[in-house]
């Protein structure tokens, strides 16, 4: 009986209804729960699936276009989404499945859909890559069927499923481009060629607004395949039509991605290079060889035993082939040769595949933990812009399982081919009956089930939230702010959660999460009154970890100090922040920040929810309401003081000067005020070197002013409905850039003192420190250029008083016994009169000896850092200066700094502000303001 012949349409019908069918066998047992949970551990799905919520919220509910910069988290700070893994392609499609049915339904429909997709293109692409080996279409299509399982259920996506991670499920596309890619390689003829090159792109457009990191891998296939069609080509028409369509892909790529560019390029131009930044742990994400030939701990039957094998499998690093298809891939290329179809099909795939695997061990391959001394294109590829942004080598298992499937539907097609030709012709029984043997071998192999699940119910209080009315911001207790390599305060599933509940609420919410941001988005969070207290309070949980123990220890001999200090201030900076109500967490509470709620913050409570949270337990939540007195008429604010930093968005200097300015390190720098919506007098006192200024508010040009010589005071009207934001953002744009050198100069003709060493210094000299919790590095300025780039320990420089650089060291005393003995060699051949100064990065005290600390005692500090884990410790001294003459400062709870002269953390300064006066409409300017 002869098959039946099947049209590609139908063929791909069948794949895609066969693909539905297993996916929800396959996730189980998410389809009896799929209203109210989603795949996940707690950690990336609560915010992967708010991505969802942003979308739909910021163009049907708030209409504005602009996706990517976003006030509703790192409030009163904007959030730059370029680097986050927004997934704007599934926002998209999630809005009519959100409003149809609900955000969870609409997330696990995309999370399923990706597996069918992703099966179906892998379907095509084997297809296509078989017909090139001139295998017959029955045979094509039950090997293509293989192939779509292959890449849409092989353990490693459903691994990045389970963790939560949406964004690298998002794979769907990837074939698709693979597709049109490699008919764009073999293009003969001019339209062809374009229409390929075109779709080839419009999907590498695709996958790249699903997950940006897998469109910088198509990138490499696409070179690959690029080089390789260049090799085939015999005629120079053809090396030029090929030419022609790639670029033509490439520039449409290009144009697609547009608007991230958009978005990720000021930041980038502004702050540096922060894309690449948490790469220094991808070794920790590399695969491990023993991995590829085990199944992986989700494994029903073998999962646990290989849970306790000695190399990380945590997170996804595990690739798993599965020996199945690997035996098929080997039948495959055997097969392709004999057809003499490797170098038209078996040879590319060989290359890519291999290529791919390789970059999948990271910069130094391992087998079971260990090196072995070999190393990977890894290390050299991170390192290219926009490839620097994937810190996970591991996650380039996506391409290697389309170049298994590819090659495991040659090694199949031709066990069937074979079969067909010694039965004397095709058997639908024994064809199907093999093919669902080797199917279900392979998906035995790589079976996951059950699926971790996380429970997406909102606790009722949120609800509440939601139905209060008007634009504020809420403050949740304990908090957090995450990104792909750092989580300031509470470091917990809690901030994570807080995110998700936020699609419930729809408030603005200081804590937040991205994947990369420049600095100040957490330390701004750090540096503000109250807010750096009630971090560190976040975190005064003893609980037998050496660091949250140190934090309880010194937070309980400064809460006496820190409930009267704030208790003073937290109205001004609550009301400024827009903070009308405070949720606490009992549970997630250290007893010292309930303490802190109760006597410190002016809250009334409204309201106690009591319920299980996302992992069964019993939790408590209690709703406050903050008690607001009513907008003052007028107010003064001063940069200089502790409060001024609130005010402070990006671009100005770490510290004023010693009249109290504030010095914008930019061009353009932004202050954060809170004016009414009726406008009134501004009044700011500006400072130059710069001799005049630009002044926009919240987008709209203000005036332009001249900066007065003698430090007078400039009125400025501010016109009803210009201030409308919750938090206002005041632009100041100065004439020109002045190196600090060019500044006032020292007192002295030596220079600057050192303290009370006696010895002068002739540059300015600014050092910061901080403990991980505080910011995790340190910076040593000269001149405003950083001499350091921080790395664990102590890190120090040696300099002459004319402020010439000896030399540089670091000295990682945390983890290394013969740190301490090398630092106090280092200090000691220095002859008295050089001056050292140092900073610690996240740790330096486990393995900091007597040695060291005498050393540096030796310098004329005081600070001995043993017993003080994680602290901050930023010093200047100078080589056989007296005792306790150094400059010297040990912090916990936030970065510690000292300086040399007026020292700046920026090589060059525009203008300053050193006061700012607002008065109301109708208010009497004179009075006396007072401070706010």
């Amino acid at each position: 009986m002869a098959i039946r012949r099947l049209v590609p349409a139908a063929g791909l019908g069948r794949a895609l209804s066969l693909y539905a069918l297993l996916v929800c066998g396959l996730t189980w047992p998410l389809l009896r729960y799929f209203t109210t949970h989603v795949p996940g551990d707690g950690i990336d799905d609560p915010s992967l699936a708010w991505n969802l919520w942003w979308i739909k919220a910021r163009l049907v509910d708030q209409v504005n276009p602009d996706i990517f910069h976003v006030g509703w988290m790192f409030h009163p700070l904007t959030i730059n989404l370029g680097f986050y893994t927004l997934t704007p392609l599934n926002g998209l499609l999630s809005i009519p499945l959100q409003s149809a049915f609900s955000l969870v339904i609409a997330n696990n429909l995309l999370l399923l859909s990706s597996f069918v997709l992703g099966g179906g293109g892998a379907y095509l692409l084997a297809r296509q890559e078989l017909a090139q080996a001139c295998y017959g279409p029955q045979t094509a299509h039950y090997a293509a069927l293989v192939a779509g399982m292959i890449y849409a259920f092989g353990s490693s996506k459903l691994f990045y499923a389970s963790l939560g991670q949406f964004n690298i499920a998002s794979s769907q596309w990837l074939p698709f481009c693979a597709l049109y890619t490699l008919r764009l390689a073999r293009s003969q003829a001019w339209r062809p060629a374009l229409r390929n090159a075109l779709l080839a792109g419009l999907f590498l457009i695709f996958q790249a607004w699903a997950e940006l990191t897998y469109a910088s891998f198509l990138i490499l296939f696409v070179m690959l395949a690029f080089l390789w069609s260049l090799s085939l080509a015999s005629h120079l028409h053809t090396m030029r039509l090929r030419l022609a369509g790639f670029a033509v892909m490439g520039l449409f790529f290009l144009l697609g991605i547009v608007p991230f560019l958009w978005a990720m390029a000021p930041d980038l131009l502004r702050e540096g290079d922060f894309f690449g930044s948490g790469g220094g742990f991808a070794d920790a994400y590399s695969a491990d060889l023993m991995g590829y030939v085990l199944p992986t701990r989700l494994h029903p039957f073998w999962g646990h035993w290989v849970a306790s094998l000695p190399f990380a499998n945590d997170k996804g690093q595990q690739i798993f082939i599965g020996y199945t298809a690997l035996v098929l891939l080997l039948g495959g290329l055997s097969a392709l040769w004999r057809r003499a179809a490797m170098r038209n099909v078996g040879g590319f795939w060989l290359v890519a595949t291999l290529f791919f695997w390789w970059m999948t061990l990271g910069a130094e391959v391992r087998w079971a933990g260990a090196p072995v001394g070999v190393g990977g294109p890894f290390a050299l590829i991170s390192r290219l812009p926009f490839f620097s942004g994937n810190r996970y080598p591991s996650r380039y298992s996506v391409m290697v399982m389309v170049g298994v499937a590819v090659l495991a539907a040659a090694g199949l097609a031709s066990l069937l081919a074979r079969m067909n030709k010694r039965t004397h012709g095709p058997s639908p029984r024994y064809v199907g009956i093999i093919t669902a043997i080797i199917a279900l071998l392979f998906l035995g192999e790589h079976l996951s089930v059950p699926l971790p699940l996380s429970d997406f119910q909102v606790p009722a209080i949120y609800q509440e939230i939601a139905t209060l009315p008007g634009d504020f911001t809420l403050l949740e207790l304990p908090t957090g702010w995450r990104n792909g390599a750092r989580v300031l305060g509470k470091s917990d599933r809690l901030i994570m959660f807080q995110q998700w509940y936020q699609t419930m609420h729809g408030k603005r919410r200081l804590g937040g999460n991205t994947s990369r941001n420049p600095p100040y988005k957490f330390q701004y969070f750090t540096q503000v009154p109250l807010l750096g207290d009630l971090i560190a309070l976040m975190n005064a949980e003893p609980d037998g970890t050496r660091e949250h123990d140190e934090i309880a220890r010194v937070v309980g001999t400064q809460l006496e100090r820190m409930i009267t200090q704030d208790r003073a201030l937290a109205s001004e900076v609550l009301a400024f922040l827009g903070v009308r109500y405070v949720t606490v967490h009992v549970e997630k509470s250290p007893p010292a920040l309930l303490r802190f709620v109760d006597e410190a913050l002016p809250l009334t409570l409204v309201d106690e929810w009591h319920g299980p949270d996302w992992t069964g337990a019993p939790s408590t939540i209690r709703l406050y309401q903050v008690r607001t007195a009513p907008p003052a008429d007028h107010w003064t604010i001063d940069l200089a003081a502790p409060q001024g930093q609130l005010y402070l968005a990006e671009g100005w200097s770490l510290l004023p000067d010693d009249q109290g300015v504030r010095y914008a390190t930019r061009p353009c720098a932004e202050l954060l005020l809170n004016l009414p919506d009726e406008g009134g007098s501004l009044t700011l006192t500006l400072a130059g070197p710069a001799q005049s200024a630009q002044l926009a508010l919240n987008g709209q040009p203000l005036t332009t002013v001249a900066i007065p010589a003698g430090g007078d005071a400039l009125s400025i009207d501010v016109p009803p409905g210009m201030a409308t934001a919750l938090i206002d953002r005041l632009r100041l744009c100065f004439d020109h850039l002045t190196p600090v050198t060019a500044l006032a100069p020292a007192p002295d003709p030596r220079g600057w003192p050192i303290g009370q060493s006696g010895a002068f210094l002739a540059k300015r000299l600014l050092v910061q420190s901080a403990g991980k919790d505080v910011g995790d590095f340190a910076h040593i300025w000269l001149d405003g250029v950083d001499l350091m780039q921080g790395q664990l320990g102590y890190n120090l420089v040696a300099l002459d008083q004319s402020g010439a650089v000896l030399a540089k060291a670091n000295f990682n005393t945390l983890a290394a016994e013969s740190a301490s003995a090398a630092l106090a060699t280092w200090v000691q051949q220095w002859p008295p009169g050089v001056v050292i100064a140092g900073a610690v990065q996240d740790e330096a005290s486990l393995r900091l000896g007597e040695d060291a600390v005498n050393a540096l005692r030796a310098l004329g500090l005081t600070t001995d850092l043993r017993n003080r884990f994680r602290w901050s410790h930023a010093f200047v001294g100078v080589v056989g200066a007296p005792p306790a003459s150094a400059l010297d400062a040990a912090t916990l709870l936030t970065p510690a700094v000292v300086t040399v002269g007026l020292a700046f953390d920026a090589p060059v300064v525009s203008g300053g502000v050193k006061q700012i006066t607002f008065a109301a409409q109708g208010a009497h300017t004179t009075a006396d303001l007072g401070d706010n």
